[in-house]
């Protein structure tokens, strides 16, 4: 049965398609500004980067994706700035990532503890869990975003 893990896949499709559309909407002054505290695309980039660190095996090696994991991981601020289309394609990657690993379980597979996350946060984390986290953490940087594309007079995509 996949009723519960598709209601959560649906939920985490619904604000990935979100924050791709922040990337069509973005107007080139705002892309490579820093607002918010770190540059706008590097808001996406983190947010696409992270699936890596959510769904990994407890053994798996981290990726440092196309623009260096520290500027994923805004330990560094970046030295370029990626296309949209760049930025998009890498988040179809990382999009692709995830839903071969969602594909992986069903409702009884979400109540299993998902191995690496909680080797990497030191509590554990169930299958279900790392669903939650990435929903919650791509609505958190939605909503980021958003209001940083408001403060610029632009409409944002909520």
């Amino acid at each position: 049965m996949k009723a519960v893990t598709e209601a959560l896949k649906a939920n985490f499709d619904r604000g990935w398609d979100f924050l791709t559309q922040i990337i069509d909407v973005s107007p080139d002054a705002v892309w490579s500004r820093k607002a918010g505290g770190f540059v706008f695309w590097q808001q996406l980039y983190h947010c696409f980067a992270c699936v890596d660190f959510f769904i990994r095996p407890k053994d798996g090696a981290p990726e440092d994706g196309p623009w260096g994991g520290d500027v994923a991981m805004f330990k560094a601020e970046p030295k370029t700035t990626p296309s949209k289309a760049e930025v998009k394609a890498y988040a179809a990657k990382k999009k692709a990532q995830a839903d071969a690993w969602i594909a992986t379980l069903d409702d009884a597979a979400l109540a299993k503890e998902h191995e690496g996350l909680s080797a990497r946060w030191g509590a554990p984390m169930s299958n279900a869990a790392v669903l939650a986290i990435m929903s919650g953490h791509s609505s958190y940087h939605i909503g980021s975003c958003d209001a940083i594309l408001r403060d610029n007079g632009e409409k944002g995509v909520m």
